[in-house]
């Protein structure tokens, strides 16, 4: 496997030649960032190995640094670890995709309804843009720029409910739904429910309506990972 033919732009400068700012890091948090940069540009692919010495070569850095990486990564579920074997990125099983998708839904959810509270006019009308970038990547072929404006769209509405913990958590969860998008790109390959599930969104939070936002998450969710109704239901009734 050759990992520079793929690289995107950028991604292959040794630790010498990245910015001053990230050059300031340890170092072990400067391998860990190119090597998520890879995992979420799909250089590095679900269910595949991680070639520890080819990495540590293209960083001009010692293995020592992408094991502690690769750690990191695992603590948040991009990468799998099997102890004095390798480590592959996090490929999702059935049963992992539908664990993901409940959390999500049950963050989604709250997120929605502190969004409502302490959220203004303003800023949901702001949430369509956003939207409308995701749509635009989208038409564009852009992958990886499809899946970020998502995530954006999602996290910006955690955001408006002013909840730091809750902001934390939804990043750590997203980081995990950008890496399914890529392994399942089909769950989110519909342009027409994904636009009309970002628009009925956004419509009920400018009305303050919980139910509504509460109906169309669970509805996405169920719809992308195959939700039990029942688990569902715990959200609608």
């Amino acid at each position: 496997m050759d990992i520079r033919r793929e690289l995107p732009e950028d991604a292959a400068l040794p630790m010498a030649e990245r910015s001053a700012a990230e050059a300031n890091l340890p170092k072990s948090e400067q391998v860990c960032r190119r090597i998520k940069h890879l995992i979420m540009h799909h250089v590095l692919k679900p269910g595949q190995k991680i070639p520890e010495d080819e990495l540590a070569g293209m960083l001009q850095t010692s293995r020592t640094p992408v094991r502690e990486a690769l750690r990191k990564l695992s603590g948040e579920g991009l990468v799998t670890i099997y102890p004095k074997r390798y480590a592959e990125v996090t490929y999702f099983t059935p049963e992992m995709v539908r664990s993901l998708g409940a959390v999500r839904m049950s963050q989604d959810v709250l997120s929605g309804r502190l969004a409502i509270y302490h959220g203004s006019d303003a800023d949901f009308a702001g949430l369509r843009q956003l939207a409308e970038a995701g749509e635009t990547a989208a038409a564009a072929g852009d992958l990886y720029g499809r899946i970020t404006a998502d995530r954006d769209f999602h996290l910006r509405i955690t955001e408006l409910g002013q909840n730091e913990l809750l902001l934390r958590y939804q990043r750590e969860v997203y980081l995990r739904i950008h890496l399914l998008q890529l392994q399942y790109v089909s769950l989110e390959d519909d342009v027409a429910s994904r636009a009309a599930c970002h628009s009925a969104l956004v419509d009920a939070l400018c009305r303050r309506d919980e139910a509504a936002y509460t109906r169309a998450i669970c509805r996405r969710c169920q719809e992308m990972y195959g939700l039990d109704p029942q688990i569902v239901s715990l959200y609608t009734r």
